[in-house]
């Protein structure tokens, strides 16, 4: 008698294995490059996965907690949102295509990287892409302008192939992913190996996205990476030495090139401080401030999806600031004054519960190195307390739910290994 190791396992082999095939290795290249495309990725992946859910009859995944605060979330905005917006025609599109986002995750995480053949492909694909981009970001730090002719943003600010000084925050949602190769590629099964290999990884990262002046990517970057290093520790204590020793070597060539570059240096480092300590006067506080401004005048329901840029237009609330109102450049604050308490509750739920699903395995097993990786890649998208672009309809966005479906097939590759540990005798496929 067969047997399968996992919902739905026998039925999602031999369905469309051309797409199985091709999409995790043009992904890196339709979602890194071009906003039209990652968005177009976006949405035909998530119809083709609802069209092989309904052909298989395949739909666990929707019944999954954190999909179902999702829902739960976007039924909000269309029924109770919309109606209530101060523009209903422009929230209506925004609130029809949020859904994109958990839809996609689903995609990824119960399809398109639901083997490890998927996933290794699409390790490697991004892999060269990133190598790429990391090359050609260096060569314009050094050179002024990039392989295509693109030049620098400012002389501290770098924009890479992406034409907009965004490859720090680009690449933050891609190295984490990238650490995941120690793991799963069997030529760096061994600790030792894994060790250098995640301390290689972040030294490269630290250093590249140090050189972009992207003061938040690099924040986030920095804490992030120590908690992978705490992860990967715990799991293997007695490279503490190794673990230190890259930590030293990372903290010696960081300074180095502080010093070499003490324009960039005061950028993404030391204005951080300046930052931090005159929060409420700075670009940031201001813009925050704007948020909680409108989030008060609307606090229950909110202004409307999509709304925060003309309301805060209109109650003039940056004018005396010679800044522009865009977007709340905080996740949090821009659900809190587009959807109100109502949807920044319904939000915050959402998120935790993906939180759960991802590292509840890796918990439960005590996998802290893959334990960590998850958290990781999903604290550089939503911890609360960033700035910066907003993650909700820009193609910065398609890295986001990426980093979200990837956690999410981590967990159940993870939750099969530990059946399989379990009893043994469902690994062979048959009793």
């Amino acid at each position: 008698m067969t047997v399968t190791t996992g919902h739905g396992a026998d039925k999602s082999r031999g369905r469309w294995p051309k797409a199985e095939l091709y999409l995790p290795l043009m992904l890196p290249v339709l979602l890194l490059f071009n906003k039209v495309l990652a968005d177009a990725a976006v949405v035909i992946i998530g119809l083709l996965f609802l069209y092989r859910a309904f052909r298989l009859g395949d739909w666990d995944w929707a019944q999954t907690p954190w999909f179902r605060f999702g829902l739960l979330f976007w039924l909000y905005l269309l029924i109770v949102n919309v109606p209530l917006s101060v523009d209903p025609g422009g929230s209506l599109f925004k609130a029809v295509a949020f859904m994109r986002w958990p839809l996609f995750a689903a995609a990824l995480g119960y399809w398109l990287f639901d083997n490890p053949a998927q996933q290794k492909r699409f390790l490697m694909s991004l892999l060269v892409i990133s190598l790429f981009i990391v090359v050609d970001t260096g060569w314009q730090f050094l050179h002024g302008q990039d392989f295509f002719g693109i030049e620098k943003f400012s002389s501290n600010r770098l924009t890479g192939p992406f034409q907009k000084p965004v490859p720090g925050i680009m690449m933050l949602r891609v190295f984490f992913i990238l650490l995941y190769g120690v793991v799963l590629f069997r030529a760096l099964r061994s600790s030792g190996r894994q060790g250098v290999g995640t301390l290689l990884l972040v030294i490269i990262g630290t250093l590249f996205v140090f050189i972009t002046g992207e003061r938040m990517a690099f924040l986030l970057f920095i804490t992030g990476s120590v908690v992978v290093i705490a992860g990967f520790l715990l799991d293997n204590p007695r490279h503490n030495l190794l673990l230190m020793s890259g930590a030293a070597t990372l903290a010696l060539l960081t300074f180095l090139v502080m010093l070499a570059e003490p324009e960039t240096a005061h950028r993404t480092v030391y204005s951080i401080v300046d930052k931090l300590s005159h929060f409420r006067e700075s670009d940031y506080g201001l813009v925050f401030q704007s948020a909680v401004d409108v989030w008060h005048r609307y606090p229950i329901v909110g202004s409307g999806l999509d709304t925060y840029r003309a309301v805060c237009t209109d109650m003039q609330l940056l004018a005396q600031t010679g800044m522009e109102c865009t977007h709340a450049h905080n996740l949090y604050l821009q659900i809190a004054s587009e959807t109100g308490l109502v949807g920044l509750m319904l939000f915050s739920v959402f998120i935790v519960a993906l939180f759960h699903a991802a590292l509840k395995p890796f918990v439960r097993e005590r996998q802290w190195f893959m334990g960590a990786l998850a958290f990781t890649v999903l604290y550089v998208c939503f911890w609360p307390l960033m700035g910066g672009i907003s993650i909700l309809n820009n193609w910065v966005a398609a890295l986001v739910w990426t980093g979200a479906g990837w956690t999410l097939a981590m967990a159940r590759r993870q939750s099969r290994s530990g059946k399989q540990e379990s009893h043994p005798e469902l690994s062979s496929g048959s009793i």
